[in-house]
């Protein structure tokens, strides 16, 4: 103590430089300070102008200025009546460079050093290297790297600038080779160990981590240890001590856990009692555990938190349940007393829409079931949220109900949007030597002026392609939720100019659609739509399928266009009338010695649809949800007088099970009926039903399970 106080004064003395003459000061003159504020010195230097100057009060000059940390070395001299203080200023870091670190995010190492002062901007003090390598390495013990080594560099750039270079070099976790669990009578070691994250070397390991020991995963893992017991009646369950041992080369771990089990109590008398802001037989009714039945604190957990909902939905957004336990250590018997505190009645002040920069605020308050002005109520918060969720231009939602400051009963509701790139814009362009020159653009906005309305338009060029597509959606029509959409599509095919097949068809139709809300989770989908195909197939191994097909639907018109070649015979359409065009074959698909008779069949078709879908959808968002489920029942039909008169049925159903925090599966299953009817007796073959991709049958190319034809041929020409 003695030393350090010598060593005090004469760093003071030394900093002074001579014994100060008491004089009056008229001014003080500061030397050096180029990044610290004049002000900042000011306020702590305890000399002002007109004070008088003595050995003492440039001592504590002197300590006072050291102590802001700000600089290496500070003097104080006299110029006249003036006093100067000279100062030499500690570099500031201009940055903090981390590398080698994998286990640990930079973001959290560089925490831990804003914890020991240890900032970008802030002045460097040299004593701050131990402290940042004891941090780091503390930071990585916690985690079980035991081998980690931390260096910590510092280069002095101009400006009198640093920059702290940290490299890391983590070396390999030490793994759990043992965890005993002492004290246990009931239950074996491997059940109270399944309970753990923290678990010795197994297949696993290389993709879990659970063997890799951490000390807040140990403390979670008896946590755990702790509600197992409690859940089944063992009320007086204790963690002794825990032993946590490291061998020499600091690779093993061996975790030894000494408990204490107690005696298993059953549930007795279940009450009530609080403010009764509802009826009683309510609150009874919530409770979830039994007279006689094993004590389990989830239960009294779950109950607590089944009347705090129930009071949520109807005001009382600050509600408070205490169960309260009162113990029978002779009968081994719990009575539960749950006390109801519902404090004040709570409604909303404001909705308020924070990160929509796209979005229009009614776009999103249209959503909302939770309305200003009314009572607050958790479950119409939390359906807001996932309908919000349900938007396709949303990406994530965030609902808080903060106090309104100097209230007690008021709460604001603050929705936090995180928007999707709804809009989408494609252009390409490409060349083949099948197809020549392609060029394909396509627009489509999910959040069309930040309306929510939706238009896309596709328009695909080729050689043997084209294709135009037009699509708009209103989902609000109606203040009332009812939908209204519009389609216009056309395209022609010739696959002939592809050699993929002989046949080529064009397509074109407009529909109209709306949908009607019925519940909060069923809506109504109803279409009408004019459609009209044509089809020419030409004679060949592909045409023969497209032939039969034309023949099952009835009616064609037929020309004399592609050859016939010569020798082939085959009757496979027999339907086909006398033809009335050049060169008729005694046969209506004969071929006579000598020969080449052309020969292609067209097809129109008209079309009236009609379709009417249901459909429940319980999904928290519209993008990878993971929980919730998805039913649709739908029929379409044509119209009787269409050319081909026609019917579908189709039914799918989507269901999710969240089996982790970040795992979910997801069971889908599809089916479809259709046939002819009236003068129809088949399903037209462009109306199949096809499966494939990724949506549906992985594995498959999209559409490629499926008939491809609606009758069966027997023979094909040779």
């Amino acid at each position: 103590m003695i030393k350090s106080l010598l060593l005090i004064t004469l760093l003071s003395l030394s900093s002074v430089g001579f014994a100060f003459e008491s004089f009056e000061v008229e001014d003080i003159r500061l030397v050096g300070a180029d990044r610290i504020s004049h002000g900042t010195i000011f306020t702590y230097l305890p000399i002002e102008k007109g004070d008088t100057v003595t050995q003492s009060s440039v001592t504590r000059s002197i300590k006072s200025l050291f102590r802001t940390g700000y600089f290496s070395d500070v003097k104080i001299s006299r110029d006249g009546s003036v006093l100067v203080v000279s100062l030499t200023e500690r570099p500031a870091i201009a940055s903090i460079d981390i590398d080698g670190n994998k286990a640990i995010k930079t973001e959290e190492l560089l925490k831990g050093l804003r914890d020991i002062g240890l900032v970008e901007g802030e002045v460097f003090d040299k004593l701050q290297l131990d402290r940042v390598q004891n941090e780091l390495v503390r930071q990585y013990y916690s985690r079980g790297k035991y081998n980690v080594v931390v260096d910590a560099k510092v280069k002095e750039l101009d400006r009198n600038r640093v920059r702290v270079s940290i490299d890391i070099d983590e070396g390999k976790a030490a793994k759990i080779k043992h965890i005993k669990v002492v004290g246990n009578t009931v239950f074996t070691d491997e059940e109270l160990i399944d309970t753990f994250e923290s678990d010795t070397t197994n297949l696993l390991s290389w993709y879990s981590s659970d063997d890799q020991y951490s000390k807040e995963k140990l403390n979670g893992d008896l946590e755990k240890l702790k509600s197992y017991y409690m859940d089944r009646g063992y009320i007086d369950f204790n963690v002794e001590s825990v032993q946590v041992t490291i061998s020499q080369d600091k690779k093993a771990i061996y975790i030894t856990i000494n408990i204490s089990e107690g005696k298993q109590y059953t549930f007795g008398e279940m009450k009530v009692t609080g403010d009764m802001v509802l009826d009683k037989e309510i609150f009874e009714r919530l409770i979830v555990s039994e007279k006689g039945e094993i004590f389990a604190r989830n239960l009294t957990e779950a109950t607590s938190e089944r009347m705090k909902i129930v009071l949520g939905n109807v005001g009382y957004a600050f509600a408070e349940i205490t169960p309260v336990p009162e113990i029978d250590e002779e009968k081994l018997v719990v009575d539960m007393t749950y006390y109801i505190s519902p404090g004040k009645r709570v409604y909303v002040r404001k909705i308020n829409f924070n990160g929509n920069i796209k979005t229009k605020d009614e776009v999103l308050r249209r959503e909302m079931r939770q309305f200003e002005g009314g009572w607050y109520s958790k479950s119409l918060v939390e359906r807001s949220k996932i309908r919000l969720q349900q938007q396709p231009f949303v990406e994530e939602v965030e609902i808080e109900t903060p106090k309104v400051p100097g209230t007690d009963d008021q709460v604001d509701v603050e929705v936090t949007i995180k928007e999707r790139n709804s809009g989408q814009f494609t252009f390409s362009v490409g060349y083949s030597q099948v197809t020549g020159i392609n060029t394909a653009v396509s627009v489509s906005l999910q959040n069309l002026l930040g309306t929510g309305n939706t238009l896309s338009f596709a328009v695909n060029n080729s050689s043997y392609f084209k294709q135009l597509n037009v699509f708009y959606e209103n989902p609000y029509y109606t203040d009332d939720g009812i939908s209204r959409g519009f389609s216009v599509n056309y395209s022609t095919s010739n696959f002939g100019e592809a050699n993929i097949a002989r046949y080529s068809s064009s397509n074109g139709g407009v529909g109209m659609q709306m949908s009607f809300p019925v519940s909060e989770y069923d809506r109504i989908f109803t279409r009408l739509a004019y459609e009209r195909k044509s089809v020419k197939a030409f004679l060949g191994s592909t045409a023969s399928l497209i032939f039969s097909d034309l023949c099952a639907l009835g009616g064609y018109t037929y020309s004399t266009q592609p050859l016939l070649p010569t020798g082939v015979e085959w009757n496979g359409l027999d339907c086909l009338p006398e033809p009335v065009d050049q060169l008729p074959p005694t046969d209506p698909i004969g071929v006579r010695d000598g020969e080449l008779i052309p020969f292609e069949v067209r097809k129109s078709f008209t079309f009236l649809k009609a379709e009417a879908r249901w459909s429940r959808d319980s999904r928290n968002r519209y993008f990878n949800p993971t929980r919730g489920s998805y039913y649709r029942l739908g029929a379409e039909f044509s119209t009787p007088g269409s050319t081909a008169e026609f019917y579908k049925f189709e039914a799918k159903t989507n269901k999710l099970f969240p089996l982790t925090e970040n795992l979910t599966l997801s069971l889908t299953g599809e089916i479809g009926y259709g046939d002819g009817y009236g003068e129809s007796d088949k399903l037209p073959f462009f109306e199949n039903f096809f499966a494939g991709g990724v949506s549906s049958v992985r594995g498959y190319r999209d559409n490629t399970l499926g008939p491809k034809s609606s009758v069966l041929i027997d023979e094909y020409p040779d």
